[in-house]
């Protein structure tokens, strides 16, 4: 039987998704780094169609990109995008969502986790924030994280302002650049709001540090414990928390075997100030590139896994100070580094105040990890930095530091152009790029223009493929990269239809009719077309798209029969396109347009 954690766990996905009968009408997700999938498991949730496993079917996707579109945008790290390696074509259509942070990684990162969410429901609006120390990866880690709700009026018991809380908002919307955020009025609605804030915590400060080197870290002269935890160190932060407090005061370190492994070698002993108390976990599952698609989740079922030992890697982030019975905390995206406390990385950080009682969470940690003594740790063997793997790990920080490029099309062909070469300078590796719904292409050197190829509408992308290879080792990532013309704006309807097909595309529309989810036994979003396939439950579906049932649905809800409308009017023409190799499939969709035409063109008329 699992014992109950000490601080209670919350899913990240729950954190965006919508309630009853409300509905996001803007949200903002910051993260260090991407993938794919757990984009559209984060879409998948604010708009309400995620399933219980953190994923959705094709019309789940479908539905939340027509809801969403315009309304979200992710801020993440230039270059930290994990390409897949079966690249599902409909994911192309993502490229709409993302905006990256142009910082050369080799002087400062993007590195806030933050999610900022609006929901309206009817007449009255209200807000999420969550941040920690969570990617928008597949990657499962100890992760730190707080969601904050806004009260529902100023009176509100435990509710409390959070200073900070909207200038963070107003730069997060000036870098989004959603016309539904506009950044003096979420500065302002944000500022002046209370927020219900999980116990026994109470934010005293959210910050989002400027990147200039501005920010410092804590200056602790009284505390009887301290205790720091983070999966990355370096000797020059660690020394100076190691000093807080005084010749009586308890300190507690947590990371990794390799993290304090390093710092136990260097010659002026930055663990000094620990006396010993040296604690690691497993290091961080990393953020993985090239890997298969895996649903985006915080929890395991343990009824399932009860025979099987997981594993999580530490990632949380965590500075607690203890006087008496009162903690102190700085929590958040920065690990006890110099570039995320006084170099040029943006963190968000928040100051939190908690009673004793708090540190049950943090004991429990430690509780989890072993224990090791500095000669333990200086014996292990901590490989050299300068390897082939480093190696290739700087030429992919350069490539994306000076790409300054773009994607050209004439009609259906596409080239790609750099300002200047933006080959590595390491003559050992190769470069090869490629829409991302496409292969790769060795870029010749020195050469500043590449043609990549004719893609049909549905494959259209701005999400440019990038690899790297070095012998047999290679890294690969996606970029967002501009199209001159831009794509055409039917490019979403043509990628949806040719992956929805028939049989999905009449089940959105039976779905929507009806007001139940599309998605229930459909295929998974990411499962490749089948043009000629059977609807799911083909009979169900036929007895939903009468004109009894259409009738029904304008009877009971007109608003809804719009909506559908909608959809039919968007996509019935390009999935009859895409039908037209299957007979069988034309004459389904025929019959459901001639039906749909003498019902629509009735109840529509006036409207």
């Amino acid at each position: 039987m699992t014992e109950r954690p000490a601080w209670p766990s919350q899913a990240y996905l729950d954190a965006l998704r919508p309630g009853e009968g409300s509905e996001v009408t803007g949200a903002i997700l910051t993260s260090y780094s991407a993938d794919l999938p757990s984009i559209v498991a984060a879409l998948l949730a604010l708009s309400g169609s995620d399933n219980d496993a953190g994923s959705g079917s094709k019309t789940d996707l479908a539905e939340a990109v027509e809801q969403l579109r315009g309304k979200v945008r992710i801020l993440i790290q230039r270059g930290r995008l994990a390409r897949l390696k079966r690249m599902p074509p409909i994911a192309a259509i993502l490229d709409q969502f993302i905006r990256e942070i142009d910082f050369d990684e080799r002087q400062q990162s993007w590195h806030p986790k933050i999610a900022l969410v609006r929901l309206t429901n009817g007449e009255m609006q209200n807000w999420r924030m969550w941040f920690g120390s969570r990617n928008l990866t597949r990657a499962i880690n100890r992760d730190f994280g707080v969601l904050l709700t806004s009260a529902p009026d100023l009176k509100a018991a435990g509710a409390s302002a959070v200073p900070g809380i909207g200038e963070v908002a107003e730069r997060l919307a000036s870098l989004a650049g959603l016309e539904r955020f506009v950044p003096a009025r979420a500065r302002a609605a944000l500022a002046n709001m209370r927020w219900s804030q999980p116990a026994p915590f109470r934010v005293e400060r959210l910050d989002l540090t400027d990147g200039k080197g501005s920010n410092a870290l804590p200056q602790i002269k009284d505390a009887d414990q301290v205790m720091a935890i983070s999966p990355f160190l370096d000797g020059d932060i660690v020394g100076k928390i190691g000093a807080w407090g005084g010749p009586r005061t308890s300190r507690q370190l947590l990371s990794t075997r390799i993290e304090l492994a390093k710092l136990a070698a260097q010659s002026h002993n930055p663990l000094a100030g620990f006396a010993g108390r040296l604690f690691a976990l497993e290091a961080p599952e990393p953020d993985t590139i090239d890997a298969e698609p895996r649903i985006l989740q915080d929890s395991t079922d343990t009824a399932d896994v009860e025979d099987e030992q997981l594993t999580f890697g530490l990632h949380a982030k965590i500075l607690a100070v203890r006087k008496g019975r009162q903690l102190r905390l700085w929590v958040g995206s920065a690990n006890a580094t110099q570039r995320a406390w006084e170099g040029r990385n943006v963190e968000v950080i928040a100051e939190l105040s908690a009673s004793i009682g708090a540190r049950a969470g943090l004991d429990e940690l430690f509780a989890q990890a072993r224990a090791h003594s500095l000669a333990e740790l200086r014996a292990i063997n901590v490989l050299p930095e300068g390897g082939d793997e480093d190696r290739l790990e700087e030429a992919r920080k350069a490539v994306v530091a000076r790409w300054r490029g773009r994607l050209t099309r004439e009609a259906n062909a596409f080239s790609v152009h750099a300002d200047t070469p933006p080959h590595p300078d390491d003559p050992g590796i190769q470069l090869e790029v490629g829409l991302a719904t496409g292969a790769f292409l060795p870029w010749p050197r020195g050469q500043t223009r590449l043609e990549i190829g004719e893609y049909p509408a549905q494959l259209q992308t701005q999400l440019l493929q990038f690899r790297l290879t070095l012998g047999e080792l290679e890294c690969s990532w996606l970029q967002c990269v501009e199209v001159t013309p831009p794509l055409d704006g039917d490019r979403d309807r043509h990628a949806i239809a040719h992956h929805l097909g028939m049989s999905a595309f009449l089940a959105w529309i039976a779905a929507l009719l009806t007001g139940e989810r599309s998605g229930e036994g459909g295929d998974p979003w990411n499962a490749p077309p089948q043009p000629g396939s059977e609807p799911h439950n083909q009979s169900l579906i036929g007895s939903l798209l009468t004109l009894d049932a259409m009738l029904a649905c304008w009877a009971r809800d007109p608003t809804v029969f719009r909506t559908v409308a909608r959809r039919v009017e968007s996509y019935l023409a390009p999935v009859m396109a895409h039908a037209t190799a299957v007979p069988e499939d034309l004459k389904r969709l025929t019959a459901f347009q001639s039906v749909w035409a003498i019902v629509s063109n009735e109840l529509l008329k006036d409207h």
